[in-house]
């Protein structure tokens, strides 16, 4: 009998808990928490009995689940996992598991070439690889790149929901620049990846333009039933990343050609992996290649071309060749300005 949406949270909610092992769990604190989590994630207001929680626990402990979860009882009132490192997402997958996967797998390939499936590719790729280390018994073939120490991924379940459901949220945040976190009321469209990281794009009530937040710098994010939500009629994703890298877009700024020398050992580098859509080849050089990209400045693009270290000279236009100078600048009076000492 296949699990529920409820007790996988309940199982998820549990596992999370014995995780955390600088807190004792007595059973009635995993109650709260599971209360707490169904709360958040489905707007059920109702307090789990301690007959559930009990059976949750015998379920995770049981290969019912395919857990096997080493669940015990400390002092005969806490709740832990014998084994620190243990997780119910990490357990490996069964032979029917794999089975499913491999005819998921199957039916996607079919899709391949169209182009409404492009994206679909890397998932692919990580599944099928999945599977190949899963049926081999041995490590993965193909390392994507991750960061386990990333912060503020615990948010993307509660704002994807608040996006699919058309939700208006408090967000407490507190940005690097701020000295405090404070609390705005936003209505959240779109979750954005960049370099590893995850942003939200979404419209303070107070204003009327996109804003960009890291989940990274979220403390609390709280639905709020009662308040309306907006519409930002004219913002489409496609178009707003259309004219930038990364995913901070100054508000008003139009695109500009931005043109740049790259000497002959990073030009191959930048051929082969655009900076941008737009990217076309204006000359080659005998210092390198001359490139061209038309798009809005911001952080992200400066970065960028600062990264590609001597190898990249931004020529043109002036006033952006004046930003990238002063942020050089500075890098050098880091290493090389004269100290008091």
């Amino acid at each position: 009998m296949p699990v529920n949406r409820n007790a996988l949270i309940r199982y998820r909610t549990i596992d999370k808990c014995l995780q955390n092992r600088r807190r004792k769990w007595t059973i009635e604190n995993l109650m709260d928490a599971c209360s707490d989590a169904l709360y958040e994630y489905e707007g059920i207001d109702k307090p789990i009995s301690l007959r559930t929680i009990r059976m949750d626990l015998n379920a995770m402990r049981s290969d019912k689940l395919g857990y096997n979860a080493p669940i015990i009882v400390v002092d005969k009132k806490y709740y832990t996992y014998e084994d620190p490192g243990f997780a119910i997402t990490d357990i490996p997958l069964t032979t029917q598991d794999l089975g499913v996967l491999q005819e998921i797998s199957q039916l996607l390939r079919q899709f391949k070439g169209f182009s409404h499936f492009d994206e679909m590719n890397d998932m692919l790729y990580k599944l099928e690889d999945k599977i190949y280390s899963e049926h081999h018994d041995q490590h993965a073939i193909i390392d994507f790149e991750k960061n386990e120490q990333l912060t503020g991924i615990d948010w993307l379940d509660p704002l994807h929901k608040a996006i699919i459901n058309k939700q208006t949220i408090k967000l407490t945040y507190q940005s690097f620049k701020a000295r405090q976190a404070a609390d705005i009321v936003l209505y959240p469209y779109l979750l954005k990846e960049y370099r590893n990281r995850w942003f939200l794009l979404a419209m303070n009530r107070k204003g009327k333009e996109i804003a960009t937040f890291a989940l990274d710098r979220m403390q609390a994010i709280t639905v709020l039933p009662g308040e309306p939500y907006r519409l930002h009629r004219s913002f489409h994703p496609q178009l707003y990343f259309k004219d930038i890298v990364g995913v901070t877009r100054n508000i008003g700024d139009s695109p500009i050609k931005i043109t740049f020398l790259t000497n002959a050992v990073q030009a191959p580098y930048i051929k082969t992996k655009p900076i941008h859509a737009s990217q076309t080849i204006v000359e080659h050089t005998k210092d390198g290649i001359i490139f061209s990209i038309t798009v809005i400045p911001n952080f992200e693009l400066e970065r960028e071309l600062i990264g590609f270290g001597e190898g990249l000279t931004v020529l043109s236009p002036l006033f952006f060749v004046q930003r990238i100078k002063k942020k050089v600048k500075l890098l050098y009076d880091n290493y090389f300005a004269e100290t008091n000492e």
